[in-house]
C-alpha cells in the first residue's frame, strides 16, 4: 500500500508541478490572460486587445509571433501590428501603417497559433481583434522574436508573474475586460486530489522517512491547489481542505519517536497568575491524584523534589514551587476518570503570574521584563527570561514520550487594553505547532475566560475577545468560567473551587473534541457509524484487526476496550 501512495504522490506532483506540456497542447496548472466580451459586433474591428511594444520593430526584419489561445466558445481572431506614431495610420483599411496579418479559428482547446511577418513600418503595436466574438478569449505563451534570435520582445508572456501595463483595450471599448485568471485540467486535479487522500487513509506501513516525503508532496499539493483557486472555485478549494486535513494526522505521526508511547496524551498548559495557580490546594486536591496523571517539571523544585525535564505524579503544585491549584490539576484528573485505563495523561506547564501575553514572544519578551518589577523579573529568571522557549524545549522532550494532544491556555487579565491581543495569541499558538511539528487540525487550543462579571471578576471584559478568538483560529475553543467562584480577596483570581470547575470544564470540552474527531485525524473510531476502520491512538490506522482504543457511538461518552 505504501508504494502505491508514493506512485500517487508521485502522479499528483507532477499534475501539480506547473509544468505546460507545449508538444501536445496540454494544459499545466499555470496563469493566463482572460480577455472577455459582453456580445458579438458585426465588425471584427469591433473588440481589440493590444500590446504595446517596449521598442518598435525594425523595418526590413522577419518576425515569429506565438500564442496559445482558446475560448469559451468557437471564434476568430486576427492580428494586425500597427504603427501607432505614423500621422497617417488607418486602422480600418488601406492603411500605409498597419499590416493586416492572418486571422485564425480558434475553440474552446488549447492551440498555438503561429504569425510569421516582415516588419513594413516601426511596428510598435500589436492589435488583437476579435468584434464578431461574445465571450472570453484566453491568451498565454505569447512570445514575439526576431528570426533567428533568442531575445524574447514580448515581456511575462506567459502570465505567472504580475501583468504589465503594456496589455490594454482600447479606450473606447467599454464591452471589454481582461485579467489574469489560473488554469488547469480541473478534472485531473481534483481527482488526483482524491486519490492521494484516498492512498493516505490506506496506509499502513510507511516508515518515517516515506511520511516526511509523502507529506512534502502532499504540502506542495495543497499550496499549489490554493494559488490558482479562482474566486468561484469552491470545489478546488474544498477538495484542497481536505487534503490539509489528511495532512495533519500525517504530520503528527512524523513527529512521534519510536520510544513515544500513543497511549500517552500530551497536552501543554500555558499563560498568567490563572493558569499558574492562586488558590491553596486543599485536603482534597492532594488525595487521590492518579498515577497517570503526570507532570514533566518546567523548572527545578526543592519542595517537593523535582528536576527540570522529568515526570511526576501530578500532585499540586504542578508549574512551580510555592504555587497553587491550578485548571490543569483538575483537567488532567477529569481525563483520566473518562478514559480507559492504558491512557495517561500529562501536562508541560508553564505560567507566569501577571504576565503580558508578550512574555510568550521571543521578539518582546526581553524589553517586557527589563520594564517590570523585581518580583515579577524574579518569576522570569526561573525560565531564563525566556518562557516560550523554556515550554518549546520541555514540550520537544515529552514528545519523545507521548504524543501531544492539545494546548491549553488561560492569559488576558494583563492585556485587557491591548488591541491586538488575539492576534498576538494566534502567532503564539502558531509558533508552538511549527516548532513542534504539530497541526492545527487536530491539535486544538483551548482558552480559559476571565473571572465572570456575576463572581465580581474585574477583567470580564476580556471575555467578548476571547470569544472572538476563533474567527481567527479556527480550532480554538472557549471554556465558560460561568459559576466559577472567585478567591474573595481580588478580582481577578478564582477559589480552589472555581479552579477545579474549570479545569473540568477544559476536559470535558477535550473530550468532546477528542470523541468528534473521524478519518485520518481519528484517536477513536466508531465502526458502528460505518467507518470499517480501527485507530491507534496516534491516529495510525491499524486495519480491521483492532491494536488500540475505540469509542462506540452508540454508547455516546463511554470509551470501551475491544
Amino acid at each position: 500500500m505504501k508504494h502505491r501512495l508514493l506512485l500517487l504522490l508521485t502522479l499528483l506532483c507532477g499534475v501539480l508541478s506547473g509544468a505546460k506540456a507545449q508538444n501536445n497542447e496540454d494544459e499545466g496548472i499555470n496563469h493566463a490572460l482572460e480577455v472577455t466580451t459582453s456580445e458579438p459586433q458585426e465588425n471584427i474591428w469591433d473588440w481589440q486587445m493590444h500590446y504595446k511594444l517596449d521598442a518598435p520593430l525594425t523595418v526590413g526584419k522577419n518576425y515569429v509571433l506565438k500564442a496559445r489561445i482558446k475560448g469559451s466558445a468557437n471564434g476568430t481572431l486576427a492580428l494586425w501590428p500597427i504603427d501607432t506614431a505614423s500621422d497617417n495610420k488607418n486602422q480600418w483599411g488601406g492603411s500605409n501603417d498597419v499590416q493586416y496579418e492572418a486571422s485564425y479559428d480558434f475553440t474552446t482547446s488549447w492551440k498555438t497559433f503561429t504569425w510569421k511577418f516582415t516588419a513594413k513600418f516601426p511596428l510598435n503595436e500589436l492589435d488583437f481583434v476579435f468584434g464578431q466574438y461574445g465571450g472570453s478569449i484566453f491568451f498565454d505563451d505569447v512570445t514575439l522574436k526576431e528570426e533567428g534570435s533568442d531575445t524574447e520582445l514580448i515581456v511575462n508572456g506567459d502570465f505567472e508573474g504580475e501583468l504589465t501595463a503594456n496589455w490594454e483595450k482600447i479606450s473606447w471599448q467599454g464591452g471589454v475586460s481582461f485579467k489574469v485568471v489560473s488554469t488547469s485540467y480541473k478534472g485531473d486535479l481534483l481527482q488526483a486530489i482524491k486519490d492521494a487522500k484516498a492512498a493516505l487513509e490506506a496506509a499502513t506501513d510507511l516508515t518515517r522517512e516515506e511520511a516526511i516525503a509523502a507529506r512534502k508532496a502532499l504540502e506542495e499539493a495543497i499550496a499549489a491547489a490554493e494559488a490558482f483557486t479562482t474566486e468561484n472555485d469552491e470545489e478546488y478549494l474544498a477538495e484542497a481542505e481536505k487534503l490539509k486535513k489528511a495532512t495533519a494526522n500525517l504530520t503528527q505521526w512524523i513527529g512521534v519517536p519510536d520510544s513515544a508511547d500513543p497511549n500517552f496524551q500530551i497536552y501543554l498548559c500555558f499563560g498568567q497568575s490563572n493558569m499558574e495557580g492562586n488558590a491553596t490546594p486543599e485536603a482534597q486536591d492532594y488525595e487521590n491524584v492518579p498515577e497517570r496523571f503526570q507532570v514533566m517539571a518546567a523548572v527545578n523544585f526543592s519542595n517537593p523534589k523535582r528536576e527540570m525535564g522529568k515526570w511526576y505524579t501530578a500532585v499540586p503544585p504542578i508549574c512551580r514551587q510555592g504555587t497553587g491549584l491550578t485548571p490543569a490539576d483538575y483537567f488532567g484528573r477529569t481525563m483520566c476518570e473518562n478514559l480507559p485505563e492504558e491512557v495517561r495523561i500529562g501536562v508541560v506547564h508553564v505560567a507566569i503570574g501577571g504576565t503580558s501575553i508578550k512574555g510568550f514572544m521571543e521578539e518582546y519578551v526581553a524589553d517586557y521584563v527589563a520594564g517590570e518589577a523585581d518580583w515579577f523579573k524574579n518569576i522570569m529568571s526561573n525560565y531564563d527570561n525566556n518562557p516560550f522557549r523554556r515550554l518549546v524545549d520541555m514540550a520537544k522532550k515529552a514528545q519523545q514520550y507521548g504524543v501531544i494532544k492539545g494546548i491549553l491556555m488561560h492569559q488576558g487579565e494583563t492585556d485587557g487594553g491591548m488591541g491586538n491581543w488575539t492576534e498576538n495569541v494566534k502567532k503564539v499558538y502558531e509558533r508552538l505547532l511549527n516548532e513542534l511539528n504539530l497541526s492545527a487540525d487536530n491539535v486544538p487550543l483551548l482558552v480559559g475566560e476571565m473571572l465572570s462579571e456575576a463572581n465580581g471578576g474585574a477583567c470580564w471584559g476580556q471575555n467578548s475577545n476571547i470569544a472572538t478568538l476563533h474567527n481567527i483560529i479556527p480550532n480554538a475553543h472557549v471554556i465558560s468560567s460561568e459559576g466559577c467562584p472567585g478567591n474573595g480577596i481580588d478580582k481577578f483570581h478564582f477559589s480552589a473551587e472555581g479552579y477545579r470547575i474549570l479545569g473540568k470544564r477544559y476536559a470535558e470540552t477535550m473530550l468532546e473534541i477528542l470523541k468528534s474527531q473521524t478519518g485520518i485525524n481519528s484517536i477513536f473510531a466508531d465502526k458502528k457509524q460505518g467507518t470499517g476502520k480501527w485507530f491507534d491512538l496516534s491516529g495510525r490506522n491499524v486495519g480491521n484487526e483492532f491494536k488500540g482504543l475505540v469509542i462506540e457511538g452508540s454508547t455516546g461518552k463511554k470509551l470501551i476496550r475491544k
